[in-house]
């Protein structure tokens, strides 16, 4: 019989179950049962005018940009889908074996799964790596691709740490397109186990936080921003290990022989995680950018929506949020949440003011940081 995704034990323990299963399929079968529903729902309309009106007093779930999001993951242009001939070359089969299945598309690209026989030959097992395949932005001249791929993997191949994926090479194949190989995470990634189970119970959602909070304090203490945290860009392994990928728009904010910060400016991500600073403010801490972006995430896991398409007061939900918080009755998403320590840390993490806003070490260090159980997953 299949293990449960998440289990709790009497002694407060618990473990994770993720199944192997590539990201591509789980969402077309979730579009394929959406768009099942949706064709009984128009019958029932038709039948019935006025049966079911549409919600429009709350903001969407992860669920909703999930078809314009499959739709432009398609029209990426991948004419190695069929082969990978170009990088079947002996050097990269001897270190990381032979690229096959696709696993995931996005604008970047492509990844697949790369299969290489252990050196074990008795074993019979597989190592198992990631290739990202690099696409070129429209007319993007070879300078600039090269740079952007190369920055991306002096950042990502210089943070060592078990909440952040292990980036291992970079390569060019014969006509020049570059991809990055990585360590795999069979357990997929945040965002679509999120979809999948509809929301995640606080033990389950506590965990992973913790271990992206301990991900992110590592990063900010390495003098890297992420910029784009968001549940798409965390995978998980089989035993529910969180890592911390894509570092596309990462950047350095200090280099290890200073003492100033270097202060961040321009808006980059992805509209619902981008802190209302990047909106009002020339320039901004890249810190408190990273943590706000993890207060949204949590909410995300535990209400299987987004609070706000974006977190600016030309938005009615981000709107309602900035008068509720000042309210005795509170946000009604965050006061949704069973415990009152959980709760002051996330409104200190969505603080609207980035002065005010509680660190990384801080969340760490709350009675809600210390009472989080982490599972003791194998790497």
């Amino acid at each position: 019989p299949l293990k449960p995704r998440f289990k709790m034990f009497e002694d407060g323990t618990h473990e994770h179950n993720l199944r192997p299963a590539r990201r591509q399929d789980k969402i077309s079968n979730m579009l394929k049962d959406l768009l099942g529903a949706k064709k009984l729902r128009d019958e029932a309309k038709s039948a019935v005018p006025n049966i079911l009106q549409p919600q429009n007093d709350k903001p969407p779930t992860l669920f909703a940009g999930l078809v314009n999001q499959v739709k432009s993951e398609n029209k990426v242009t991948t004419q190695k889908d069929s082969e990978f001939s170009q990088l079947d070359c002996r050097s990269f089969v001897q270190k990381y074996g032979h690229c096959q299945e696709v696993v995931g598309r996005g604008s970047f690209g492509v990844v697949r799964i790369s299969h290489k026989k252990s050196d074990n030959k008795n074993s019979g097992q597989e190592v198992l790596y990631a290739v990202k395949e690099f696409c070129r932005k429209p007319n993007e001249s070879d300078k600039k691709y090269s740079r952007r791929l190369t920055s991306e993997f002096c950042i990502s191949s210089s943070l060592k740490n078990m909440n952040i994926i292990e980036t291992l090479d970079l390569l060019k194949d014969a006509k020049g397109d570059y991809c990055e190989v990585m360590e795999f995470c069979l357990g997929g990634d945040l965002y679509t186990m999120i979809i999948a189970a509809g929301k995640l119970e606080y033990a389950e959602a506590d965990c992973l936080f913790k271990q992206l909070i301990r991900g992110v304090n590592y990063m900010h203490d390495m003098g890297v921003a992420h910029r784009d945290l968001k549940p798409e860009n965390l995978l998980l392994t089989q035993q529910g290990v969180l890592k911390i990928t894509d570092f596309g728009n990462g950047e350095c904010f200090r280099m290890a022989w200073e003492l100033e910060i270097h202060l961040s400016d321009g808006v980059c991500g992805s509209s619902p995680y981008i802190a209302p600073e990047e909106f009002t403010q020339k320039t901004f801490d890249p810190r408190c950018v990273d943590i706000w972006a993890c207060g949204v995430i949590y909410m995300a896991m535990r209400t299987g929506r987004q609070l706000w398409k974006v977190a600016n007061s030309k938005d009615e939900f981000f709107e309602e949020y900035i008068q509720k918080r000042k309210n005795a009755s509170g946000y009604e998403p965050i006061e949704s949440l069973k415990r009152a320590r959980c709760r002051n840390v996330i409104y200190s993490i969505l603080d609207p003011i980035p002065e005010r806003r509680i660190t990384g070490k801080q969340i760490l260090n709350s009675e809600w940081g210390r009472e989080i159980v982490v599972c003791e997953a194998p790497n």
